[in-house]
């Protein structure tokens, strides 16, 4: 393996280091990460690479596609795709564990070869991408000195039920910024932050070198001193996953990284009190968009949850307070038209999880393994409570959840230092 340059091993292929030295340097860098994405990525490199020629004219632009070993004809599709001369392509497969994560990881070795100053990110599904997307993701660094922006998106009320539910909110009470979508999967980076994300030993981690990426980018970014903004989207299209039965390696993947990052920046939120706005680039969009639906299966929600908690698994036991695990306990046996999360316990569940993670002794999997069907039953009760609403009025229901987590912030500090106290008594 070879060595980068500033002696750091490099996990490119000979002929990418050939080519990131034939191009030379970059301003502007747009990663796509990609896994059989043949039907929809020519798409994204052509809208892309019209962003960069359009709204940054005169400078160096490179278009990098890390492709995960794609069986289908992903990486000759995108070298297939014209782009405006301005644009140089890198098209390789990335090295590591299978996942988004590795493939950031190549994206952001290689902007920081070319010296990117600025390295912006887009899934390789987006059918709502237009070219505005790179200049709202890529102008706040190159003109105002951000060093990290994130999406603000425009989504169907049912579409990211793990940022609505957990991410979102959890992100926003520990760490005191509001940024609405930490999981986005689209983002924008300074050249300086794309050096240290590339030179970060946390790679071999599962949770990180897959889903895990884009909160643990966020959570970094936050807690590191970088200014950070968010940029106002429009409406996000791509291809959504029903919470009830194909989001589970992405939900513990993030959850573990959320909970693996509140030992490492303990200080931090542990003094962080109530939220501040973030800023916002871009001008807001219509307050009824035109979303698109995603089918939800309520029943499927609510008998994984009742199935996994209504049993007589000890494990659930020893990870809550006894209080919620009562209360979680008699909700298993809610027939549908009864069937009610309320606001309160969840956060208090979720508190319950983050302490345990820490301090049980268990598995760190085996605990968000258990907290996953809890979550399905929370998102059931979130269909039920917005069945009816519009998707703004479900975004309020969004922010009420929120402001929940942030005012039973002190129920997770007691609950921490106690487990805390119990563990060096043992010790």
């Amino acid at each position: 393996m070879e060595s980068s340059a500033a002696g750091h091993p490099t996990s490119l292929d000979s002929d990418v280091l050939a080519r990131i030295e034939e191009i030379g340097g970059a301003d502007i860098l747009v990663g796509v990460p990609s896994f059989r994405a043949a039907k929809t990525i020519a798409h994204v490199v052509a809208v892309a690479s019209e962003g960069m020629a359009r709204y940054f004219p005169g400078l160096r632009h490179v278009l990098v596609n890390a492709d995960g070993g794609s069986e289908d004809d992903t990486r000759q599709v995108v070298l297939d795709t014209p782009v405006p001369d301005s644009v140089a392509k890198i098209v390789t497969p990335y090295r590591g564990l299978p996942g988004k994560g590795s493939a950031f990881k190549t994206i952001f070795e290689i902007a920081d070869r070319l010296e990117a100053k600025v390295c912006i990110v887009v899934d390789s599904d987006l059918r709502s991408i237009t070219p505005e997307w790179i200049q709202l993701l890529g102008e706040p660094i190159w003109r105002h000195n951000f060093g990290f922006v994130a999406p603000h998106y425009l989504r169907y009320k049912y579409d990211g039920t793990i940022t609505n539910g957990l991410a979102y909110p959890l992100t926003r009470a520990l760490y005191g910024h509001i940024v609405r979508q930490p999981i986005g999967g689209d983002f924008g980076v300074t050249w300086a932050l794309a050096k240290i994300f590339s030179h970060q030993d946390i790679w071999d981690s599962e949770d990180i070198a897959t889903f895990g990426i884009d909160i643990w980018i966020t959570t970094t970014a936050i807690n590191e001193g970088f200014r950070i903004c968010q940029a106002e989207m429009g409406v996000k299209l791509h291809d959504p996953k029903d919470p009830a039965s194909d989001l589970g390696p992405m939900f513990r993947q993030v959850v573990g990284t959320m909970f693996h990052l509140m030992s490492r920046y303990e200080t931090r939120w542990k003094a962080a009190r109530g939220s501040q706005p973030t800023d916002l680039f871009g001008e807001p969009q219509d307050e009824e968009p035109e979303t698109e639906p995603v089918a939800v299966d309520l029943q499927g929600l609510i008998t994984n949850f009742q199935k996994a908690c209504g049993g007589d698994d000890r494990r659930l036991e020893l990870i809550l307070a006894p209080d919620n695990y009562a209360q979680i306990k008699e909700m298993c046996r809610l027939p549908l038209d009864l069937f009610s999360f309320p606001f309160d316990l969840w956060v208090r569940v979720v508190y319950d999880f983050a302490v345990a993670y820490q301090f049980s002794g268990m598995r760190p999997s085996e605990i968000v393994e258990q907290l996953y069907p809890i979550y399905q039953g929370r998102t059931a009760s979130f269909v039920l409570e917005t069945v009816n609403l519009p998707d703004v009025r479900a975004e309020a229901s969004v922010e009420k959840l929120a402001v929940k987590f942030e005012q039973q912030k002190p129920y997770l500090i007691q609950r921490w230092n106690e487990a805390m106290r119990l563990e060096r008594g043992r010790g």
